[in-house]
C-alpha cells in the first residue's frame, strides 16, 4: 500500500471526517488521472490521453476539462470541445478561459463572437495566460475580436501590448519600437526605447529563425 494511500485512509478514520475525505480521495485520483493522461497527450497518443481523461473531466477536475477540450478541439469534434473547455472556464481555468475564447473567436463549435471571444481571453490574461495576453494585445495592434479603432491606442491596449513584448510576442515588440521610434500612436519619441525593443525583437527574430533551421533539418 503506498505511503500517501495510507495516510489518506488513516485520516479518515473518525466519522466526522466521511464526507471531507472521499473529496480528498477523489482530488486526487482526478491528478493521477490527469497526470496519465497528459503524459499519453505529450507522448502523441491522443486516443489514450482523451481515454484516460474522460474521467476526471467528468468529475470535474478543470485541468483535465481544458486538457481534454484542446485534444477534442484538434480533432475537430469542436461541439464538445467547446463543452469542456466552458466547464473549465466556468471554474476560472485559464487554458479553458483561453480555450473558450478561440472557439468564439473562430466560430467552430459556437456561433462566433468576437466580444464574447475577448471576454474570455481577457479573464485568461488576467491570470497571466500567455496565448491570451498576445491575442489581446494583436487585437489591439491590428484590430480584431470587437476592438473598436478609436480604442487601439487607449491604457488597455497599451497594457495588453507591453505584457505581450514581456512575452517576447514579436509584432508587440515592433509595434512598441516603431511606436517610440516615429512617436506614433500617442507616444513621445524615445531612441532609446526604440532601440531596446528592436534589439529584442531582432533576438526572437533570430530564435525563430534558428527552429525554423532545426525543423526543416528533422
Amino acid at each position: 500500500m503506498k505511503t500517501a494511500t495510507r495516510a489518506r485512509m488513516l485520516a479518515c478514520a473518525g466519522a466526522a471526517a466521511v464526507a471531507f475525505c472521499s473529496t480528498v480521495a477523489l482530488a486526487a485520483t482526478g491528478d493521477d488521472d490527469f497526470r496519465a493522461g497528459l503524459r499519453s497527450y505529450q507522448s502523441g497518443d491522443m486516443i489514450g490521453a482523451m481515454t484516460t481523461l474522460r474521467k476526471p473531466a467528468d468529475q470535474g477536475h478543470a485541468a483535465a476539462q481544458a486538457l481534454l477540450a484542446e485534444i477534442l478541439d484538434r480533432s475537430d469534434y469542436n461541439e464538445e470541445a467547446v463543452a469542456y473547455y466552458r466547464k473549465a472556464a466556468d471554474q476560472g481555468h485559464p487554458e479553458g478561459e483561453y480555450g473558450l475564447g478561440t472557439m468564439y473567436a473562430s466560430g467552430e463549435g459556437v456561433k462566433k463572437d468576437l466580444v464574447t471571444a475577448r471576454t474570455w481571453f481577457t479573464k485568461a490574461a488576467e491570470k497571466g495566460h500567455a496565448g491570451a495576453i498576445n491575442a489581446l494585445a494583436q487585437a489591439y495592434i491590428s484590430g480584431g475580436l470587437g476592438v473598436e479603432d478609436k480604442a487601439r491606442s487607449d491604457a488597455a491596449g497599451l497594457q495588453w501590448i507591453r505584457k505581450a513584448a514581456e512575452n517576447s510576442y514579436l509584432p508587440a515588440l515592433e509595434y512598441l519600437a516603431k511606436a517610440y521610434r516615429t512617436g506614433s500612436a500617442g507616444f513621445a519619441v524615445d531612441v532609446k526605447q526604440a532601440e531596446a525593443f528592436e534589439a529584442r525583437a531582432r533576438t526572437v527574430r533570430g530564435i525563430k529563425a534558428d527552429k525554423g533551421k532545426k525543423g526543416s533539418r528533422t
